[in-house]
């Protein structure tokens, strides 16, 4: 099988990207051998059905016990793709250079793990960690997970991913989500992974009618990362709620491309993006929104921010949109700037000194983000995870004592 052209920066949707790391790294290499994960996994979330994968393989002895029983089974990814396929409209199965390492992820990777949800399931939470130990000159390794959630369910998906040491790696994931009416997602995922580790990642997903796509994403290691989002809010009613907070310091680079589109009426869309770029870090959110001509009051509200904060950061916060219609309500807005001097000089005043000012200052700044990941044990994990990017925050007791 011929594998697809890699995108370059020549590409539109690809131009912030840093892509030396898709040369450097071979993605579209082969899996690594599997191996054990040697990394410090986070305690677990109570009441998930937790799964841990090895560079793209389940490690059969780490799983905690189940809590919801044939809710998630490993699928070949030969058979994943043949048996999702159909859940998709193939519109979002498109031959562009935007799933180009969607497609490598099918062809290259060995297991799926396939969640699905029957109509009227009870609510259901599952929990999948990603361990990236192999360096990438041993090959890539595919995580892959499919979601089918039925009539009128409810499901939380935690999906975080690390690094077993600083290991060099390479990581090529994919996602794939169809949400039948009524459905409710709740998807939260964390990206810590080392800073020497390269992470792409591409998720797709089919809105039904009246059902909720909630995407909470943090990424805060790698040293190049870049995230692919398609969104289709394919039924009447249907809502979707992305909130993306990054932190790239040294020569971090994150960059995001996310396009959700208003396929029926009175579909509904909210979108924020904080992100806070130090030392040489580079960041872009480009997202883009399209209104079809059948998507009536259709209700789409960006808040794309950026912070600078190194005096070699760089960001780009970019809004598009395409409106095919006169019935709709858009609103967008995007800053890109650093902290505010007033507000500094303000904390100053009262006796703090600068290191800890701009510290409280970028903490309430990225906060907007954080705080919407609405699972408690893990919000505050991720606080400390973010506390810990931003120059050590946690020692002035902005976490709190978790009560």
């Amino acid at each position: 099988m011929s594998l697809p052209a890699l995108p370059t920066n020549r590409d539109e949707n690809w131009r912030y990207a840093n892509l030396r790391a898709l040369a450097r790294a071979r993605v579209d290499a082969a899996q690594p051998p599997l191996a054990q994960p040697g990394a410090e996994l986070p305690a677990p979330l109570p009441g998930f059905e937790r799964w841990v994968f090895v560079d793209g393989r389940c490690d059969a002895a780490a799983p905690v016990a189940p809590g919801n029983a044939n809710l998630a089974k490993l699928l070949d990814a030969r058979e994943a793709g043949d048996a999702f396929a159909a859940q998709l409209d193939s519109d979002l199965a498109s031959a562009g250079v935007d799933f180009a390492l969607a497609r490598i992820n099918a062809a290259r990777g060995d297991e799926v793990l396939h969640i699905a949800l029957p109509d009227n399931a009870p609510p259901a939470q599952v929990e999948v960690i990603f361990v990236a130990s192999a360096a990438a000159a041993s090959g890539t390794s595919y995580p892959r997970v499919q979601i089918l959630a039925g009539r009128n369910t409810r499901l939380q998906l935690v999906e975080r991913h690390l690094s077993a040491g600083a290991v060099e790696s390479a990581v090529n994931a994919a996602v794939d989500i169809a949400l039948r009416p009524g459905a409710q997602l709740d998807h939260v995922r964390v990206q810590h992974c080392s800073v020497t580790t390269s992470v792409f990642d591409t998720l797709v997903a089919q809105v039904g009618d009246a059902a909720d796509y909630r995407f909470r994403t943090v990424t805060l290691g790698g040293n190049a990362t870049r995230s692919t989002l398609f969104v289709k809010l394919a039924g009447r009613n249907a809502r979707c709620e992305l909130s993306s907070a990054c932190v790239a310091n040294g020569i971090q680079t994150h960059d995001v491309f996310a396009e959700i589109e208003h396929a029926a009426p009175q579909t509904v869309t909210r979108e924020v993006f904080r992100g806070i770029a130090g030392g040489r870090g580079k960041l872009a959110f480009n997202g883009k929104m399209i209104v079809r001509a059948d998507a009536h009051d259709a209700d789409s509200d960006q808040s794309l921010k950026s912070l600078l904060t190194g005096s070699g950061s760089e960001a780009a916060a970019r809004p598009q949109l395409e409106i095919y219609t006169d019935r709709v309500r858009a609103k967008h807005g995007a800053t890109t700037g650093k902290l505010d001097e007033q507000m500094l000089f303000y904390l100053l005043s009262r006796g703090l000194d600068r290191p800890t000012a701009q510290a409280l200052l970028q903490w309430a700044f990225i906060e907007d983000a954080v705080s919407q990941i609405g699972i408690e044990p893990l919000r505050r994990d991720v606080e400390r995870l973010v506390s810990a990017q931003l120059l050590e925050v946690a020692p002035l007791g902005l976490l709190g004592d978790g009560s």
